[in-house]
């Protein structure tokens, strides 16, 4: 809520008393059986008006001053006194309205004479609901501003987590990539230049596009395209990958590198030189979600010593960024491993 909105609240909270006291004195005839309408803007409007004032300036004294600096730094004992203080300057204030401004315009509230004690009833009396008000107001301006900090620390928490939780997607792949193409530059293959170009475009996407926090789908699976591209190079024409995309894709957002760590761990795992057990990886997409499958033969002679973490990383990214819009189920035999996610686009 900004300033503007907070004022405008204020402003008509205020008019809606005038408003409640005008329509007071209408309905209990104070002005005879038939309003005399030049009486009533004249005199019950003008009255009502200074009340209103008065009020106002005791609310904000208390609202503004006595609550933040008194109560909240100090102590309840503190602020009463200080309660009975203000009561005791706004006191005169309301005894001249009553003896001095009234009687000029022709309006008297009380039918005795007010004396100063009486008076000083009258201020606290007056002002007794509005004291209770600036309390509410101001202990729920504070728990409002309380959420606002937790919710911006929330999302610079969750903004930091998930950005080192980028950082560690893909630096293994791209070091065994880098090897493989400087290989194919030492043999002057004639892949090399093709796959030179597929890892500057898998290097923009990483460090330019991937920045947002949700891409085009289709951006997102033309980087699994040039992957997978770079690793069919690395293997020297011996891999066998089925990769397929059934949908359309139309304008559908996804977070960035959020379906890489699967491809990288069946290629890390995986069995590429089996033509009848290729690594399969299945992409249905329609308006509202997305599935993967992905599945492959474990390969047995590969011993992972760094020991993985990209399973982990994804499984909290998906935590983070799709909190109940997505299912994850990963099925290790002692053969295969398979992975099946579902992301909901919409809540």
């Amino acid at each position: 809520m900004n300033n503007r909105v907070l004022l405008s609240l204020h402003i008509g909270y205020w008019l809606l008393i005038l408003t409640q006291k005008l329509l007071e004195a209408l309905g209990t005839g104070v002005l005879g059986t038939q309003t005399d309408w030049f009486l009533f803007f004249s005199i019950v409007v003008p009255v009502h008006f200074l009340q209103i004032c008065c009020l106002a300036l005791f609310f904000y004294a208390n609202y503004l001053v006595l609550i933040p600096y008194v109560l909240k730094k100090r102590n309840v004992v503190s602020y009463l006194i200080a309660l009975v203080g203000c009561t005791l300057i706004f006191t005169p204030l309301y005894y001249l309205m009553e003896q001095i401004v009234y009687p000029v315009i022709g309006w008297k509230t009380y039918t005795q004479n007010l004396d100063f004690i009486f008076a000083f009833i009258v201020t606290l009396s007056a002002n007794f609901v509005n004291i209770f008000l600036g309390l509410l107001l101001s202990y729920l301006m504070d728990w409002r501003s309380l959420r606002a900090e937790k919710e911006l620390i929330e999302k610079e928490k969750l903004k930091t987590e998930l950005a080192f939780l980028k950082s560690q997607v893909n630096p293994h792949y791209l070091f065994n990539t880098i090897n493989d193409i400087y290989a194919l530059t030492q043999q002057q293959s004639e892949e090399a230049p093709e796959a030179l170009l597929k890892l500057s475009e898998l290097l923009r996407y990483m460090l330019r596009e991937s920045d947002d926090p949700y891409v085009l789908l289709s951006s997102e699976i033309n980087y699994l395209e040039n992957v997978i591209t770079l690793q069919k190079i690395g293997q020297k024409g011996d891999a066998y990958i089925n990769f397929e995309v059934k949908g359309s894709l139309d304008k559908q957002m996804i977070a960035p590198l959020i379906l890489i760590n699967f491809v990288e761990n069946a290629f890390k795992h995986g069995v590429f030189n089996d033509r009848k057990n290729p690594i399969q990886i299945l992409i249905f997409v329609d308006q509202k979600t997305l599935m993967l499958h992905l599945r492959n033969a474990i390969n047995t002679a590969k011993k992972d010593k760094t020991g993985g973490i990209g399973l982990n990383n994804v499984k909290r990214r998906l935590s983070l960024l799709y909190p109940n819009r997505h299912e994850l189920s990963i099925d290790h035999q002692h053969d295969f491993f398979s992975v099946d996610l579902k992301i909901s686009f919409y809540d």
